[in-house]
């Protein structure tokens, strides 16, 4: 009788355990959907509950981990930090919230510090391609294009077919005037993925630099056939015209991007400058003005010169 009663205890306080475990286990994968749908503020108040009974062990590192990327989602910096630096103490080995880290850094232009994360992931992972990805992008931003080529190069060949590592290899090649290089790496990209917008925007760039619009053209109005909304699109439009001296055009699509943006500086500066090229000195002036409004030193400079 005392057997079976001791195992009736047993029973009990294992389905607890396993019931708690589940439940914990649903509000991490809550949360995370959440996180994927970029619905931060939700998958806070899921963490939260984890974090106020968990203290240690998979599932508090797990919510620390998640619920550090919520706070950057919303640029939350201090507490995103602060989330990650202990999902790492209460695991130095989680190579997850380490990259995480290294890229809430490099987002904050903390690029040192980003580096050094991104290496402590990789000596702890020497396979984990995500960690060259970022600590390729973050050398890149340091203007250290070969060691973020070793990077890419390294990312690619694991995975030919990742779009996004080819397009930032594509513009670390640019940076080394491998034009060559970064031109075969877009056109694999859309080979990869013909609606990857940001590849046929940096094949336009680089036809540019090369002397050909018209291909440079081509390429931003299939970019417009997929995403016929992007201001950037319509002002790399705009460049292009204006680097080819067809100013009307350079106008038309300038104007374009106003009308999707009016907050951008250098959407009016650029304009007031095809205009300027137009003789037009009335629209220019009151486009540099908004420039000037809006923040730009160049346009504050040019107004003072030309729009005496």
């Amino acid at each position: 009788m005392i057997k079976k009663y001791l195992l009736l205890i047993c029973s009990f306080l294992f389905l607890g355990n396993w019931v708690h475990a589940q439940s914990t286990a649903d509000l991490i994968r809550s949360a995370n959907n959440k996180i994927l749908f970029k619905n931060y503020k939700e998958a806070i108040a899921n963490l939260n509950k984890i974090v106020a009974k968990e203290t240690d062990g998979p599932f508090a590192t797990q919510a620390y981990c998640l619920r550090g990327k919520a706070h950057a989602g919303l640029k939350q910096f201090k507490e995103a930090l602060s989330d990650y630096n202990y999902a790492i103490q209460l695991d130095p080995n989680n190579v997850e919230a380490i990259q995480n880290k290294g890229v809430l850094l490099m987002d904050n232009e903390k690029l040192e510090e980003a580096l050094e994360a991104f290496n402590t992931a990789i000596q702890k992972n020497i396979t984990y391609l995500d960690a060259y990805m970022n600590r390729g992008k973050a050398l890149f931003k340091l203007y250290k294009h070969a060691l973020a080529l070793e990077d890419l190069n390294k990312v690619v060949k694991a995975n030919p077919s990742y779009v996004d590592a080819l397009l930032l290899r594509a513009s670390i090649k640019r940076g080394l005037d491998d034009i060559n290089g970064a031109l075969q790496d877009c056109t694999k990209a859309i080979d990869e993925d013909e609606n990857a917008t940001e590849a046929y925007m940096i094949r336009a760039n680089i036809r540019l630099v090369l002397g050909n619009p018209g291909a440079a053209i081509l390429d931003l109005n299939q970019a417009l056939e997929i995403e016929d909304s992007n201001e950037y699109i319509f002002f790399q439009l705009g460049n292009t015209y204006f680097s080819a001296s067809d100013f009307r055009n350079a106008i038309k699509f300038y104007s374009k991007a106003i009308t999707f943006n009016n907050k951008d500086a250098s959407f009016f500066l650029q304009r007031g400058l095809a205009k300027q090229k137009l003789n037009d000195k009335a629209g220019s002036c009151a486009d540099l003005s908004v420039a000037v409004r809006l923040g730009s030193i160049q346009a504050d400079y040019l107004k003072k010169q030309s729009c005496k």
